[in-house]
């Protein structure tokens, strides 16, 4: 079963992200937006067992979500994201193995 990697823990409800996978937080608590640095030796530690299926929730310090995405990406040339709307998360793919031209999101609609 793939897991959802949630940034950080809030107060948000991610009962909905339990259809994509196992619920895993990275950090708790109050961070420095700032110290990007622990932030990435926060999620590596985090997200070391990742596997290409997994999810990263959107949500939480945009630093800290910009960090997660660029350990996700360059381990697994790839991005899955759980992208929270009025109805419950939406899953949004891309795949990065082609960067020098053209490029194929999860709807399989080449640009």
């Amino acid at each position: 079963m793939a897991i959802v990697y949630i940034p950080n823990r809030g107060p948000h409800d991610y009962t909905d992200a339990e259809r994509f996978g196992t619920l895993m937080y990275c950090t708790d608590g109050s961070l420095d937006k700032f110290d990007t640095a622990e932030m990435y030796r926060e999620l590596c530690d985090a997200m070391h067992d990742s596997e290409p299926e997994d999810y990263i929730v959107l949500g939480s310090l945009i630093s800290l979500c910009c960090v997660a995405c660029a350990i996700f990406a360059a381990k697994h040339h790839r991005l899955n994201l759980l992208i929270h709307r009025t109805d419950g998360y939406t899953a949004r793919s891309l795949y990065l193995n082609n960067l020098q031209g053209n490029y194929v999101d999860s709807n399989n609609s080449q640009r």
